[in-house]
C-alpha cells in the first residue's frame, strides 16, 4: 500500500489540509501529519488544543465504497487504531461509539472523518479525508485542566517515549487495510468492532437536540449503528447524537 507523508511542525488542523490536498488532486495516499494543531477538529464542529507530543494526522483516500457503507470508515478506523495500539505496546484499549478510543475509562485517541462525494450509479466515490488524534508521548500536564480527569496518554502506562514516526507507519497501514477490508465485506469490520465495545451492557444515555434516552449499550446492528435498550425496554437503534456513559455508571464499571 503507496503512502506519502507530508509533514508540519504546526498547524491548525491536519483535516483542514488534507481536505483542500484532496480538492485540488493529490493522490489517494497522502497523510497530512502535525506536530502540533492549534484548532484540532472533532465531533459537531468542536475545535481543540493538540499539544506537542500527540500523534495527529489525516489520510487522504478515494476508495470505492458503497454510500451506506461511508459511515462505517468511523469504526474501521477506530478498529485499526485499537488493533496496533494492543499489538504494539500490549495494552487493550476499547472502542467508544463512534469515534473514541478509551484505555482504563479515559480518552486515548479520536477520530473524524469527512468527504466529499459524486455519486455513479449505486457507489459512492469520494474524497475520503480519515483524521487520527492518539495522545502518545505527552502527560496530563500538556493539557488544560478541565479536560485533565477524562484523557489519558500512552505515556501515563507505558513510561517511555514511543516512535511517533513508526507509530504513524503502522497506523497507516492498518487503517488502509481495514478500509480495503470494508469495501468487500463490511461484516468482517463490524463483528470484530463488537468485541471491543465500550459501552457494551453498561448504562448510557443518548441525546439529539432536545431528546434524551436513557438505558443500556446493546452493540451495534447489522449496518452499524449503535442499539440501546431503554429503561422501559424498548430498542432503538442510533445513527446520530451523542452517546455516553450515564452518570450513574459506578467507577468500577467505567475502568473495566
Amino acid at each position: 500500500m503507496k503512502f506519502k507523508i507530508i509533514y508540519y511542525d504546526r498547524i491548525d488542523s491536519t483535516n483542514r489540509i488534507a481536505k483542500e490536498l484532496a480538492i485540488a488532486g493529490k493522490p489517494s495516499g497522502t497523510v497530512v501529519h502535525a506536530g502540533v494543531q492549534s484548532a484540532g477538529k472533532g465531533q459537531y464542529g468542536r475545535s481543540f488544543d493538540s499539544p506537542h507530543g500527540g500523534l495527529y494526522f489525516s489520510i487522504l483516500l478515494r476508495p470505492s465504497l458503497d454510500l451506506d457503507c461511508l459511515p462505517l470508515v468511523t469504526l474501521a478506523t477506530g478498529l485499526a487504531c485499537r488493533d496496533v495500539i494492543n499489538s504494539s505496546f500490549n495494552l487493550w484499549p476499547h472502542i467508544k461509539w463512534p469515534n473514541d478510543i478509551f484505555f482504563k475509562g479515559k480518552k486515548l485517541a479520536g477520530i473524524l472523518c469527512e468527504n466529499i462525494v459524486s455519486l455513479l450509479d449505486k457507489n459512492a466515490y469520494s474524497n475520503l479525508v480519515i483524521g487520527v488524534g492518539i495522545n502518545v508521548n505527552n502527560t496530563l500536564n500538556d493539557f488544560p485542566l478541565e479536560v485533565r480527569p477524562i484523557i489519558t496518554t500512552l505515556f501515563d502506562h507505558l513510561q517511555i517515549q514511543v516512535s511517533i514516526h513508526t507509530l504513524l507507519t503502522l497506523l497507516v497501514i492498518a487503517i488502509m487495510q481495514n478500509i480495503d477490508i470494508l469495501s468487500k465485506n463490511r461484516q468482517v469490520i463490524l463483528q470484530r468492532w463488537q468485541q471491543y465495545d465500550y459501552l457494551y451492557e453498561k448504562s448510557v444515555v443518548h441525546t439529539s437536540g432536545a431528546m434524551a434516552i436513557q438505558g443500556k449499550g446493546l452493540g451495534l446492528s447489522s449496518q452499524g449503528h449503535y442499539r440501546i435498550q431503554d429503561n422501559q425496554g424498548a430498542e432503538h437503534c442510533i445513527i446520530g447524537g451523542q452517546l455516553r456513559l450515564s452518570p450513574a455508571t459506578n467507577e468500577k464499571s467505567i475502568s473495566q
